[in-house]
């Protein structure tokens, strides 16, 4: 039995989409999956045949037994989706979906791709965390889940522990679903990194561009991450999809030594609250006071909490976790027990 992870090729970008499948390929390749790669593209006018066509090199090396894992979507279209798992099917491999994100969930008025129908096709779904499981089952999701818990972050160069965090917001990633940043007016300062959102920023934002996903981490500056995502014409969803979503700008936080600030009753908050990776609060209005509040003592305590978090994160443990947890009931047909 051999085990495979699809690698979506593409051009590098300053959001998450690139940087998540591509560290997740990678770690599972140290721990000894082979990587089947897939280049995205729009297969909007391409011939169902073409499609076939182009899974069958992809796939080529898969044979009967096999587990293959899948990094879902891969944006090339919902054909290929479905003719991908059908020649899987075929071949008579395993399938393990690794869900990036829910579309129906972030696009509840623009979604038209049934994916809770096309999950239950796999043998076993990862999906982010407990939250996302809870709501997927409530929609008919009645495959075998396992729980990522939260996104690994790869960081090519060594990052020093940081010795002293300065009370200060950093922001980077899509700064689009950041409308607050039109106007702030909190004391707090705050140092964005980003393409250049679609609204003008405010004054009081200190703007310092975009940074390749691959060297953001090594140069962002002492200070809190803030995960904080705004409804927008684009991102319809935003604000009620972060009950179930793991924002990859938090992992990206916490590999670059920052704890990090995120709203309460978010499916990432549980998790910064159990290891202690940050502060939670209910509203950006609370954000100056919560910061002052914090002494010398709690810093010292978070501080030690993100050093120590933040070298699962770069080592992939997550990813790895959620692999084996999946092998495992895939072979035996029932999750791991403890002995």
């Amino acid at each position: 039995m051999k085990k495979w992870i699809t690698d979506i090729i593409q051009a590098e970008d300053a959001g998450a989409t690139y940087k998540a499948k591509n560290d997740i390929a990678n770690f599972a390749e140290e721990i000894g999956l082979r990587k089947l790669s897939i280049f995205r593209y729009d297969s909007a006018h391409e011939r169902s045949e073409e499609i076939h066509s182009r899974i069958d090199g992809i796939t080529a090396p898969v044979k009967r037994g096999d587990i293959v894992y899948y990094q879902f979507p891969t944006y090339n279209g919902v054909r290929f989706e479905q003719f991908f798992i059908e020649h899987m099917d075929v071949r008579g491999a395993k399938m393990v979906a690794i869900v990036h994100d829910i579309e129906f969930l972030r696009f509840p008025s623009n979604t038209k791709f049934d994916e809770i129908k096309y999950l239950n096709r796999f043998s076993v779904v990862i999906v982010h965390n407990k939250f996302m499981a809870e709501v997927l089952k409530n929609s008919g999701l009645n495959t075998s889940i396992i729980s990522l818990d939260i996104f690994d972050y790869a960081v090519n160069d060594k990052i020093l522990d940081r010795e002293e965090i300065t009370k200060q917001v950093i922001i980077a990633g899509s700064l689009d679903k950041s409308l607050y940043l039109k106007k702030w007016d909190y004391e707090t300062p705050v140092i964005a990194y980003g393409l250049q959102p679609s609204f003008q920023l405010g004054p009081s934002v200190k703007y310092m561009g975009a940074l390749a996903p691959e060297s953001v981490a090594q140069n962002l500056p002492a200070g809190f991450g803030l995960a904080w995502d705004t409804n927008t014409n684009a991102y319809e969803n935003s604000e009620n999809y972060a009950k179930y979503n793991n924002p990859h700008k938090v992992s990206l936080y916490l590999a670059s030594g920052l704890p990090v600030i995120v709203k309460k009753n978010t499916a990432i908050a549980n998790i910064v609250v159990t290891y202690n990776l940050g502060i939670i609060i209910d509203s950006l209005e609370d954000l100056d006071t919560s910061l002052s509040q914090i002494d010398e003592k709690q810093m010292r305590s978070m501080l030690i909490s993100v050093n120590n978090f933040r070298k699962l994160l770069s080592d992939g443990y997550y990813t790895k976790r959620a692999i084996a947890m999946a092998e495992f009931q895939v072979v035996m047909g029932f999750s791991d027990k403890e002995i």
